[in-house]
């Protein structure tokens, strides 16, 4: 296996994971790592200057792992306002 057919594989493994995490959720920790993915996957596309694809994955990843954590977001502020007050 060429050294690019073995990065694009790793790069899609990692993006379908991140797919799979962003639609489960997991209370946040999957679109966390949703969001992690997408970032890391976009870098990684960008240093390889188009000999990779997968951006619309990345994108999807970014975009539905932050909502996720927008979500959680005042989930928890409600928590930690009851815990102390």
């Amino acid at each position: 296996m060429t050294d690019i057919r073995l990065k694009q594989y790793r790069l899609d493994s990692m993006l379908q994971f991140g797919i799979i995490c962003s639609i489960v959720w997991m209370m946040g920790i999957g679109s966390l790592y949703a969001l992690y993915c997408g970032l890391r996957a976009r870098s990684i596309i960008k240093a390889y200057d188009g000999e990779l694809v997968g951006m619309k994955r990345a994108n999807w990843c970014v975009i539905s792992g932050g909502i996720g954590i927008l979500a959680w977001l005042p989930i928890f502020a409600v928590i930690v306002m009851r815990r102390y007050t």
